[in-house]
């Protein structure tokens, strides 16, 4: 999965439309950034890279540390 397809996958779990989604954006700025949302999210890396969640990814704030986290582990093609 390349970065942009899994920004598609994030747009789409944050109901916000295409293209919009910034790596500024954070859960405080995203009143679609829920518990449910980090679910998805965390469901999607699992599913798409074979990721278990880490302190890495737990701890995210803001979509750039999200992005951030994943290209830590080289998951991006």
């Amino acid at each position: 999965m390349t970065r942009s397809s899994f920004q598609n996958m994030l747009e789409e779990i944050l109901d916000v439309p295409r293209g919009s989604l910034l790596d500024s954006a954070s859960r405080d700025a995203l009143p679609s950034w829920t518990s449910l949302a980090d679910v998805q999210i965390l469901t999607a890396i699992q599913e798409e890279f074979g990721l278990e969640p880490d302190v890495d990814l737990l701890g995210v704030e803001t979509i750039g540390d999200l992005f951030r986290a994943l290209e830590r582990h080289a998951v991006f093609s």
